[in-house]
C-alpha cells in the first residue's frame, strides 16, 4: 500500500492541502512510515526537508520541480502533482540513489563547506583523506558529492563530476597557496584540520563550529524517483545559468 508524505514551500500550501485532500498525503514527519515523499518546491524545498527530517532518506522522494533551482526534479518537465501521483501509482519510474555527506547532525546532499569564523581572513588548513594529505592556505575547503559539484564547487573553477562516480569532490575557495588545485578523490572520509576558529556549512546552513572536522561518505542515500531520462548534462547547464 502506498503512504505519502508532503514537504512543501509555504507558498505552496493550497497545492500541498490538495494532495492531502485527494489522495491522503500527510505531512512529512519522522514518526511515521511513508513510500513516497512529494517536495512541493525547488531544491531548497528538498534540502531543507533533508535538514529537518533526515528520515527522508528512508522513502522514495517525488520532487516535482517547482522552483528556481531544480536539478532533482522527478521529470525533465515539471508535471502536476496528479500526474506525479498517476504514474507513482503505476510504478512508472525507477528510483535513482544519490550520495550523501555526513557530519555528526549535518547530511548534505550537494556540499559541506569550511570557513573561518573571522570573516575576510585566510583559513590555514590539513586536509587528511584516504588517498594522503594536503596542507595549505585558503579563504575556505568545500567537500562535495559527485551530483553537488556543479553547484558551489563550479565557483573554485572545480570539474562537474559525473553523478555516478563513487567519489568526493574537495576544492579550495580562493587558495592562497597557489598549488592548491580541485580533487577528485574515492575516500570514504575526509578530515579538515584548521589552525584557526572555522565554522561548517552544511548545504548552505551554519551547524558546527570547531577546527578539527570529519566528513564521512553517508550510508544511506537519497532515493529520487525519476519519470524520465536523467539527462545529467542538461541539468547541469540548466543549474549553471540559474546561479
Amino acid at each position: 500500500m502506498q503512504v505519502f508524505a508532503v514537504y512543501f514551500r509555504p507558498d505552496l500550501r493550497s497545492l500541498a492541502e490538495e494532495l492531502k485532500r485527494k489522495y491522503g498525503a500527510v505531512d512529512l514527519n519522522c514518526e511515521s512510515r511513508f513510500t513516497h515523499v512529494f517536495i512541493l518546491g525547488g531544491d531548497g524545498t528538498l534540502l531543507e526537508a533533508l535538514r529537518r527530517f533526515p528520515c527522508v532518506l528512508d522513502f522514495v522522494v517525488v520532487h516535482l520541480g517547482m522552483g528556481k533551482v531544480n536539478f532533482y526534479r522527478s521529470a525533465e518537465f515539471t508535471i502536476s502533482v496528479e500526474e506525479a501521483v498517476k504514474r507513482v501509482r503505476r510504478g512508472a519510474y525507477r528510483v535513482l540513489e544519490l550520495s550523501t555527506l555526513v557530519h555528526d547532525d549535518c547530511r548534505a546532499l550537494n556540499e559541506v563547506s569550511i570557513y573561518r569564523r573571522e570573516p575576510g581572513r585566510l583559513l590555514s588548513f590539513r586536509v587528511k583523506t584516504d588517498e594522503g594529505e594536503v596542507v595549505g592556505r585558503a579563504d575556505g575547503v568545500i567537500i562535495s558529492t559527485p551530483h553537488g559539484s556543479s553547484g558551489y564547487v563550479v565557483s573554485t573553477f572545480g570539474p562537474v563530476v559525473d553523478y555516478r562516480a563513487d567519489a568526493v569532490v574537495v576544492s579550495f575557495i580562493a587558495p592562497y597557496t597557489l598549488f592548491l588545485r580541485p580533487l577528485v578523490l574515492m575516500s570514504n572520509q575526509v578530515v579538515v584540520e584548521t589552525g584557526e576558529d572555522a565554522v561548517l556549512v552544511c548545504d548552505g546552513r551554519e551547524t558546527r563550529q570547531g577546527r578539527d572536522f570529519l566528513v564521512r561518505k553517508g550510508e544511506k542515500r537519497l532515493k529520487l524517483a525519476v519519470f524520465d531520462e536523467f539527462q545529467f548534462l542538461s541539468r547541469v547547464m540548466e543549474r549553471l545559468r540559474s546561479l
